[in-house]
């Protein structure tokens, strides 16, 4: 946030630090236990991980003895890293952060995006899932706005992807045009490969009410991943079908997500009018491998910056 005057600093840090308290309490009441990320990750580390973003975002820092390191530009990865070095996997672990994430950005100038999120390890799908889902809309509905949570399966798309013979540049072509939705792109390209009555011709339209979306799916040939996905998005759907919120869960299942490690449900929150997105998370448990064990896994994070703006302007408007 840029402020023009100190008074506005003062009031807008004194108003964020309430809402921080605010979720930290709710965290806390939720059983998760404050965790501390490293400001500090090795840049050997980190360019020798499978899942990681564009290098040339990173902010790097040279050290007094000449070796890089970078500050932390993904909070998941690195508390998993800090998390796994002294954990044996057992029992279920349950953890939040209160943080800020670092990337360069054009100019010269560097992000700083201040994050609070939760990362749950070792909870049984759909237990895990289903909890962050709910305490994530409650979050969201707490901010006393209209808002949606749009619920995806990274699941669904990559495994019917990996069966279509097609390169790696290809189907990478493919889900980029999907994760923009672009028809008209997508569209020319299934004609180029041969795929125009493929699953594909129909992804975009495969969002909305859960119950339908879901319905739709059921009508297109599935392998078993994709199969093991609608399950997983059917134990979601009857759990909150019932409850206040189930209006505000859309499904869609031409969602790419953000981040490559997550390979299950994703989800991300947003605001009526605010095409920023206030909160997005999901499961990755294929991620933890990478850190010498494999356990469920699934968080997800709040932009702190963009829900301080929004309860702020609800406050002025009183």
């Amino acid at each position: 946030m840029r402020f023009t005057t100190i008074e506005e600093e003062l009031t807008v840090t004194k108003f964020k630090k309430a809402i921080e308290r605010e979720i930290e309490g709710y965290f806390e009441e939720m059983e998760f236990d404050l965790i501390e990320p490293r400001i500090f990750q090795k840049y050997d580390e980190y360019v020798n991980s499978e899942h990681k973003q564009d290098s040339s975002k990173t902010v790097k820092v040279l050290s007094g003895n000449s070796r890089i390191f970078i500050l932390r530009p993904d909070i998941t990865i690195n508390v998993l890293g800090e998390i796994f070095s002294k954990w044996d996997g057992e029992p279920p672990l349950k953890v939040y952060y209160n943080s800020t994430i670092y990337l360069n950005k054009e100019g010269g100038k560097i992000l700083e995006n201040h994050q609070m999120g939760i990362e749950y390890l070792g909870a049984e799908i759909p237990r895990g899932d289903i909890e962050a889902l709910e305490m994530g809309t409650t979050i969201m509905n707490s901010l006393g706005t209209p808002f949606v949570i749009e619920l995806g399966s990274s699941k669904y798309l990559d495994s019917y992807l990996k069966e279509l013979d097609l390169n790696e540049i290809q189907k990478t072509e493919l889900k980029d045009l999907i994760g923009k939705k672009n028809r008209h792109g997508l569209i020319s390209r299934l004609t180029d490969y041969g795929l125009e009555e493929s699953l594909l011709k129909d992804i975009l339209d495969m969002q909305g009410n859960i119950k339908e979306v879901i319905e739709m799916a059921k009508e297109h040939e599935m392998n078993h991943s994709m199969k093991d996905a609608i399950e997983q998005l059917i134990k979601i759907r009857d759990y909150f079908i019932d409850g206040d919120l189930y209006e505000n869960i859309k499904l869609d299942l031409s969602m790419v997500p953000d981040l490559d490690y997550y390979d299950g449900i994703v989800f991300k929150g947003y605001v009526h009018g605010n095409p920023n997105k206030l909160l997005s998370g999901g499961r990755y448990d294929k991620l933890t491998e990478e850190f010498g064990l494999k356990v469920r896994a699934i968080g997800f994070m709040i932009d702190m910056d963009q829900i301080t703006a929004i309860r702020m302007g609800e406050k002025h408007n009183e």
